[in-house]
């Protein structure tokens, strides 16, 4: 398949039901929802909202009916980059190419936005009226998912390279997240139990795979081709999986997880060539 024209095709759509799920920027408190706007309507590469989309599409669903879960989920992940690049957090002045939240608006409300970007995602959910939608993504988001790797991330930075910590930092500050992704997919897609695991298994690897090459990436790409400051995670002694395996073993562990991706697709009797070729594309992006 054409996964250029898929990724384009996919990412007009999510595109369009973000700028139709944030409040108007005209409406009360203005600066609030222009700052929520602006950290949503920026350019991403919508991957998690794709996946989502991609494992509805699994099982014959149009890309409508799993858009709320899928741009549910993108706001939740654009809530963290915002709380991330934080003077606080990771101190960051750079995200998809602009100025980040706290440095065009300010650390307060760069903190209210990305509260409120939450807010939003759980609201979205709650209104498909699909309970097991909202409890996917609160048991991904909460102090046993992103934000326990976020705790953990920023503890480990200065540390000793410790191959159980990355693993636990990775697998809950990023794999988690486009797990769900998957996960939810697949709850609006009526997966039955064996598919659904087969499935959380795709997910998890590719994100762990998505979360290593990010690492990669940090430290062989440039500010432009990034859209935010390369070689940042370095500057700040984060802990990294190249850091803590070096580069080459960073790339084989990527081949690594993406081959056990696809293994894990293999005992699905439904297509998923659209699942197949995200993975591919993860593995060979540049940013």
């Amino acid at each position: 398949m054409d996964i250029t024209s898929y990724l384009k095709n996919m990412q007009a759509s999510v595109e369009t039901a973000l700028q139709n799920g944030l409040p108007d920027e005209s409406v009360r408190p203005a600066i609030l929802h222009e700052a929520m706007r602006y950290a949503v309507l920026n350019g991403g590469k919508r991957i998690r909202p794709i996946l989502c989309l991609a494992a509805a599409e699994v099982f014959g669903q149009a890309p409508d009916a799993a858009m709320a879960p899928a741009i549910a989920v993108e706001l939740y992940h654009c809530s963290t980059l915002v709380h991330d690049d934080l003077p606080c957090m990771d101190d960051d002045a750079l995200r998809r190419g602009r100025p980040t939240c706290h440095i065009k608006y300010g650390a307060a409300n760069a903190v209210l936005t990305g509260d409120a970007l939450m807010i939003q995602a759980f609201q979205i959910l709650a209104e498909t009226g699909t309970p097991q939608l909202v409890l996917e993504l609160a048991q991904a988001a909460g102090s046993q998912g992103v934000i326990a790797g976020q705790v953990e991330d920023l503890a480990a930075e200065g540390q000793t390279p410790s191959a159980d910590l990355i693993e636990f930092i990775h697998l809950h500050k990023t794999a988690v997240l486009i797990q769900a992704s998957v996960r939810m997919g697949a709850i609006v897609g009526g997966a039955n139990p064996a598919e659904f695991e087969q499935l959380s298994v795709f997910g998890q690897k590719i994100g762990l795979a998505f979360q290593i090459e990010d690492d990669i990436l940090d430290e062989t790409s440039t500010d432009e081709v990034l859209g935010k400051p390369a070689g940042s995670d370095l500057e700040q002694d984060k802990m990294t999986y190249p850091a803590v395996h070096g580069l080459a073993a960073a790339q084989a562990k990527v081949s690594e997880l993406t081959g056990e991706a696809i293994v894990a697709l293999d005992t699905l009797s439904h297509d998923t060539q659209p699942l197949r070729a995200i993975a591919g594309y993860l593995v060979s992006r540049t940013f």
